[in-house]
């Protein structure tokens, strides 16, 4: 774990007191200690409730719903997958759905629509996701629909959103006109103050019917202005609303977003503008704030100046994925400088990333040692790089851990919601802890899921932004490896800091060794980082690294003993090693990593087309090219994906030059073309076999119309390492034969 420590005393006395080895601190005075943190600024990792969603149609009963047919025009089966497969390979934790109403415009909604509504919502838990719903009478045309009828629908709709509140992100406001997005509708001229009544009251029946957990979305400002200055709405009612921007940067006022005429006067766009950026809640939290772009790119740049500015000044948490592709495809293909803490990236990456919360821990000081029942001090410097705060309530939890013992304790002064874009303090928080097993425990910091039934889930926990602190299986993250509790009896001494040294390079092997390490009990085992990356956790003091990608890499390495302290850093070594030779592949060539074009810096592959990749822990969250090869590092994350854009009927097969740092990990990932998505080993071979990855390159040849890849419209190849699995697959070429 990459952090630093370091002891405070507040007198001489209290400092002999805690840190003697006859038993814990018992002064109010307790030794602290302090540990800073490596930040992570260029991964894109998965968070719950926030980043880039794709649509899904929830209720997939055609006999309820006519948008679950393929008698619809622009039907996708793909979103009737009720395991969102292609929202996991994108590293989404949120998807969107409409409730089509059309064919109850004037009767009640039958029981087998909200069942399967409901069941729906179970696949999204059963899945580790949330959901952003919206009710909608009407795709593309009038809805006049009576404001009694909407109001029934709402009633009968309540039951099933509080049963499953634990997952509904948030309620986009709906029920109004085309697509349920507040125009054609009779009750939606902002201009005319005899329908502002039936808007109020739509809106408060959904306030009122709906937990006060859940936010609710409204389409255009000015009704939120109206809400806040032409009714009667509490505090806490409006303290809900935030808003969707359904035509994002379409132009200068995003297609009439901000241009409306209003019965409460005349408002430029830029002061419409200034409300979304000035929103807040009574508690000093940020509002939802997301949606979505349209067919049209008049306010966009090339250069990311306007997306940035928006997203970041608006506080956007979540955007639509799927929806305009002239837009996101403009940001895939804008390269972006470094600036600030940002790394150079795609503005499509960038957005990845910081879209909603991005917490990144910069300090922690704590009571170490500290005694059961006793009080415990907690305070932490964070940055948040995202552009919003977290939206919805979450509790924040101390956890002390020893394998056998786990101890969760609440902060109960703790609100993430007010840690806002930008430098967060937290002030100390003193805690008593309870009647725990003396012992060394590791010391997390837990933002769990409000809803005690997702706790359980680590995918519903807040991951922070820095390196070798998160636990993937226990969804915390980790700011201490040993913190005494109780009287110490046996190991309370770190073990010293061993010395490193590399052999000689031998292709793309590097022989490590290391010596001097001691403790007073006895070391148990070895951390060894390669470019700050924990690579193994070996026994001996030998260990080969393969597979190293090529260039100049830094190694260190830090002892463990049985009490789990950690020895302080090993000196650095650094490393260079030269990559393999490409064998060039025949065919249709999709890419062959040769650097010509250079990726990511190009975003194109060999055909011209757009191609990236994010989450993995190598090249800033894209791979690494060296030596004619893409490196793929990954851990339950990271989505690579390589646009083919035309018709591959006269080729047999799909052809991938890949190799793995052990073998085996075909398991690991899936990929998705034309119209397929399987993990890797699952396709199916000439003969029967399937893909088998080993740690030498092989052409790995798959059959496309015996997979069912549709070769006439084969779209994006897609590589999505959410499986379980950790390690590094390296691509020598992609081609079709």
């Amino acid at each position: 774990m990459s952090r630093t420590l370091r002891v405070r005393t507040a007198a001489v006395a209290a400092a002999v007191l805690a840190l003697s080895l006859l038993g814990p601190a018992t002064t109010a005075e307790a030794a602290t200690t302090t540990a800073t943190y490596t930040g992570d600024f260029g991964t894109v990792f998965t968070n719950p409730e926030r980043g880039f969603h794709n649509r899904y149609e929830i209720v997939n009963d055609p006999s309820v719903n006519d948008y679950a047919s393929n008698t619809i025009p622009g039907f996708n089966p793909d979103m009737l997958d009720r395991t969102f497969a292609r929202a996991k390979a994108d590293g989404d934790t949120l998807i969107h759905s409409y409730v089509h109403l059309d064919k109850y415009q004037t009767t009640d909604l039958p029981q087998p629509l909200l069942d399967n509504l409901g069941t729906g919502l179970a696949a999204i838990r059963a899945q580790g996701l949330k959901i952003v719903l919206r009710v909608a009478y009407v795709w593309d045309g009038y809805s006049a629909v009576t404001e009694p009828q909407m109001e029934r629908h709402i009633d009968q709709l309540a039951p099933v959103l509080a049963a499953n509140a634990d997952v509904v992100m948030h309620l986009e406001a709906g029920f109004f006109g085309a697509w349920g997005e507040w125009h054609e509708s009779p009750y939606t001229a902002a201009s005319e103050q005899n329908q502002a009544p039936v808007r109020a009251a739509l809106v408060k029946k959904l306030l009122s019917s709906t937990p006060a957990s859940m936010p609710i979305a409204i389409r255009y400002p000015i009704f939120n202005y109206e809400f806040a200055h032409g009714t009667t709405m509490t505090t806490q009612d409006l303290d809900r609303l935030g808003f969707h921007d359904d035509c994002f940067l379409a132009d200068s006022a995003d297609m009439g977003t901000y241009d409306q005429n209003s019965w409460l006067g005349w408002f430029d766009v830029s002061v419409k503008k200034q409300w979304v950026y000035d929103y807040a809640t009574s508690t000093g939290g940020n509002k939802i704030v997301g949606g979505e772009t349209c067919n049209a790119s008049g306010g966009n740049d090339a250069a990311g100046v306007n997306a940035q500015y928006e997203l970041s000044h608006q506080h956007w948490t979540e955007i639509n994925e799927d929806y305009a592709a002239v837009n996101t495809d403009l940001w895939k293909s804008a390269n972006m400088a470094a600036s600030g803490v940002d790394p150079a990236e795609t503005l499509f990456t960038r957005i990845k990333r910081k879209l909603g919360y991005r917490l990144r821990l910069a300090d922690a000081t704590f009571t170490n040692p500290a005694a059961p029942g006793s009080g415990f001090t907690f305070s932490a410097h964070l940055v948040n790089d995202g552009y919003a705060g977290i939206i919805k309530p979450r509790p924040v939890y101390l956890v002390f851990d020893n394998g056998t013992n786990r101890y969760n304790v609440q902060l109960t002064g703790l609100d993430p919601r007010t840690w806002k874009s930008g430098a967060v303090t937290v002030a100390t928080q003193t805690v008593t802890l309870p009647a725990m097993v003396s012992g060394t425990y590791k010391l997390a910091l837990w933002l769990p899921d409000q809803a005690t039934g997702l706790r359980a889930n680590p995918a519903y926990s807040v991951r922070l932004a820095n390196t070798g602190t998160w636990d993937a299986a226990k969804g915390y993250n980790v700011l201490a490896s040993a913190v005494r509790v109780g009287a110490c009896t046996g190991d309370c001494t770190p073990p010293t800091a061993p010395t490193l040294s590399a052999g000689a390079v031998s292709g793309q092997s590097v022989p490590l060794s290391w010596a001097g390490a001691t403790d007073n009990v006895g070391v148990t085992g070895y951390r060894l980082y390669r470019d700050g990356t924990l690579l193994a956790s070996p026994t001996g003091t030998t260990y080969t690294d393969t597979n190293v990608p090529a260039g100049t890499h830094s190694y260190t390495v830090a002892a463990r003993d049985a009490a789990g302290y950690d020895s302080p850093s090993s000196n650095t070594v650094n490393v260079t090693v030269s990559g393999p030779t490409d064998p060039p592949p025949v065919g249709l060539v999709l890419d062959d990593f040769d650097g010509t074009p250079a990726y990511p810096a190009a975003a194109k592959n060999d055909l011209g087309r757009w191609t990236g990749g994010n989450c993995f822990l190598n090249g800033g969250g894209n791979g690494v090219v060296s030596g004619g090869a893409l490196a793929l590092q990954y851990n339950t994350c990271g989505w690579f994906g390589s646009d083919v854009g035309q018709d591959v009927s006269g080729y047999t097969y799909l052809v991938v030059r890949i190799k793995g740092a052990t073998g085996g990990e075909q398991a690991h990932f899936s990929l998705a073309l034309g119209g397929a998505t399987k993990v890797f080993g699952d396709f199916v071979l000439d003969g029967g076999g399937h893909p088998a990855i080993t740690t030498a390159y092989q052409d790995i040849k798959v059959p496309m119309a015996a997979n069912g890849i549709n070769r006439a419209s084969p779209s994006q190849l897609a590589l999505g390492f959410w499986y379980g699995g950790s390690g590094t697959v390296t691509v020598d070429s992609v081609s079709f034969q």
